[in-house]
């Protein structure tokens, strides 16, 4: 089966990408590159396409090269702080961009279309949400999410194609180009060993308290290829990808400090705190492993290890 996959140069994409070329599928791998990442090289299952998914012209050269049969939909604007202080920008990108690659795919008559939502489409609250939850985005980046659901379910009901929807929770690993918490708690810690700062070390923090269900990036790849291989024929699914646990964002740091043998202090700076912050966002991933077999098997311990051994050695 031949794919596409937009934000191919992306955090998960990349991984994606791989995955599907390393089990001999030609993909086609569209990114604009935006985040600072580069495309996949091309190979003998890899064809690279520069560009912007809401330009149509570009995602039909994409479309073309490979003739797909599947779609993994994950370019967007992830980082919430840029989708609050530009909310125009975001909901361009992230809901008229997901419009252009559906439109498309309907053209080539696509059987499956993966796409990438959030665990911020539910509403806010402190249990272990599963897909029946009720859905009500809070912010710019969850109501473009949740927006991407329903493009998705007109887009099953008009070309009867299959739909499955990947709530993904907070994903972590290795080289995410974004400004998400671990990097920039590296990057603080960073700063605060340059400025010879004694022991313990002040870490400016916003919500410390905050509590979040943390994946691994290699665990929502894989989630993202058993969603594409569903042999259900239900026209249009969601599925949580999310471990079911929770951790907070103290404790987070925490393990950070412990791993690079640092005393430090975690001092709340008002600046940092963000007031559409959630206390609690945990998932149920229960429906994913009975229909599609897949848990998260990965720690976070292990994520952590990946993010030092890439992120910290370099400075």
């Amino acid at each position: 089966m031949s794919a596409l996959v937009t934000g191919a140069a992306g955090f998960i994409g990349s991984r994606v990408v791989a995955r599907l070329a390393a089990s001999g599928r030609l993909v086609a791998a569209l990114d604009d590159e935006s985040a600072g990442l580069p495309l996949p090289a091309a190979t003998a299952h890899i064809v690279p396409v520069r560009g912007d998914i809401r330009d149509a012209a570009v995602v039909e050269k994409a479309m073309a090269a490979v003739k797909p049969r599947l779609v993994v939909h994950l370019a967007a604007i992830h980082h919430i702080p840029t989708c609050t202080a530009e909310p125009r920008r975001a909901l361009d990108v992230n809901v008229v961009g997901t419009q252009t690659v559906l439109d498309a795919a309907a053209r080539h008559q696509c059987g499956m279309v993966v796409i990438a939502s959030s665990g911020a489409v539910y509403r806010w609250d402190d249990i272990a949400l599963p897909e029946t939850a009720p859905l009500e985005p809070q912010d710019t980046y969850a109501l473009g999410k949740l927006a991407n659901e329903h493009q998705l379910a007109v887009w099953v009901r008009r070309n009867h194609g299959r739909g499955r929807i990947a709530r993904i929770f907070n994903a972590i690993g290795a080289g995410d180009p974004n400004a998400h918490l671990v990097p920039d708690v590296l990057r603080r810690l960073a700063a605060a060993l340059s400025d010879g700062a004694g022991r313990p070390l002040q870490l400016p923090m916003g919500n410390t308290e905050s509590r979040r269900d943390f994946i691994h990036v290699d665990d929502i790849a894989d989630g993202l290829l058993a969603m594409a291989g569903d042999g259900d024929t239900t026209p249009l699914a969601a599925y949580n990808l999310c471990s079911g646990k929770e951790v907070s964002v103290r404790q987070l740091v925490e393990r950070i400090a412990a791993k690079l043998d640092l005393a430090i202090e975690q001092v709340v700076d008002p600046r940092l705190v963000r007031s559409d912050d959630r206390l609690s966002q945990r998932g149920n991933p229960e429906l994913t492993a009975e229909r599609l077999g897949w848990r998260a098997r990965r720690s976070i311990d292990d994520a952590l290890a990946d993010i030092i051994a890439l992120h910290w050695q370099r400075r």
